[in-house]
């Protein structure tokens, strides 16, 4: 009776061991316990974070660089504003402070009206000196803005603070981004503009729309060249989402970054597990055209032979497909565990 229980007993601790060795290797996350998720939860959590500081960092150094001081000469008009003319060729007009009114204009002496709102101050100038060489030789003309109407700015989307800001000069994108606050912990790395400029073709100012890539803004010199006036907007979208399933650590939805590839994104799902066929990892991809399509990827190729990654797009599903042969053994150790341990308790 004796030999019986010590054979069961080493049968049970070989059979402990072993299925200890295959679930390890299955799955990263076995031998960590029920508490193992939570980890890679706050790893993820934590990896989001030192992303979206040092975006914002990066947007701060950036608001503070030499594109910031903006002169009031690229300020843009609008209705309510008091400018003061000076021009010393032309008395009629020389010193005079005029409002500019509701529908945008001034009516001053030798000129007649002039439409000046959506106009910076530059533009107001040449456009007032065009009409002066009717009676001036080469007119000298300089506007200067006494009061500044409440112009605003819109920030919505993932910001700290979104909300309208009035601003009494121009503001680069990034110093706009900083007056709301920064980034959220939801943002993307991209950034919609709707503001107002000079049409390529007619010249004539019309409403334009930008997308912009935060990091390139931050990466560049020339990061501040954008400059938004009053009735300009920004909108930054929340970052999209994609999926993580079949042999990983740990399947589940994840905030889709600009530069999300595959690789990446098995990575921040805990990579593979054991039983998992690097070779075969299909992406479902819901493009709009109609019914998804399935894009192949080779992971062993890309992790170790430099072939190249997909970038995933919103909305894609990764799947890591298992060696049901691998699998199998799994699911059998852990089914022998099951008995064996149940046999020495009834026994």
């Amino acid at each position: 009776m004796m030999k019986h229980w010590t054979r069961l007993w080493w049968i049970a601790a070989m059979s402990v061991g072993i299925g200890s060795v295959v679930g390890c290797a299955g799955s990263p996350s076995s031998g960590a316990g029920k508490n193992a998720p939570s980890y890679a939860e706050e790893a993820q959590a934590r990896a989001a974070q030192v992303r979206l500081t040092e975006l914002n960092q990066a947007l701060a150094m950036a608001s503070n660089g030499p594109g910031g001081d903006l002169s009031a000469h690229d300020y843009r008009l609008g209705p309510g504003d008091v400018i003061k003319i000076e021009a010393p060729q032309v008395p009629e007009i020389q010193g005079l402070r005029v409002r500019i009114t509701g529908p945008g204009t001034v009516n001053l002496p030798l000129v007649g009206e002039l439409r000046l709102s959506g106009l910076t101050v530059g533009g107001a100038e040449q456009l007032l000196s065009e009409r002066l060489s009717r009676y001036v030789h080469q007119p000298q003309v300089a506007l200067f803005v006494q009061e500044y109407a409440s112009q605003e700015v819109t920030v919505t989307g993932a910001v700290a603070r979104p909300g309208v800001f009035p601003i009494t000069r121009p503001r680069t994108l990034i110093e706009v981004l900083s007056m709301a606050g920064g980034l959220a912990g939801n943002a993307g790395s991209t950034v919609g503009v709707r503001t107002v400029g000079p049409d390529p073709q007619t010249g004539e100012m019309a409403a334009q729309n930008l997308i912009l890539d935060l990091r390139d803004l931050v990466a560049n010199p020339n990061a501040n060249a954008l400059v938004l006036r009053g009735g300009d907007s920004l909108y930054v979208p929340e970052a999209g989402t994609i999926f993580v399933d079949g042999a990983v650590a740990n399947p589940g939805s994840f905030a889709l970054r600009s530069d999300m590839t595959v690789l990446k994104a098995i990575a921040e799902a805990g990579g593979t597990n054991w039983e998992a066929i690097d070779s075969n990892v299909r992406v479902i991809r819901h493009d709009g055209s109609g019914a998804p399509r399935e894009l192949a990827v080779d992971l062993a190729a890309v992790r170790d032979r430099g072939v190249a990654d997909l970038p995933l797009e919103d909305g894609d599903v990764v799947i890591v497909d298992s060696n049901t042969v691998k699998k199998g053994a799994v699911t059998m150790w852990n089914q022998t565990l099951r008995v064996l341990s149940l046999r020495v308790l009834y026994r």
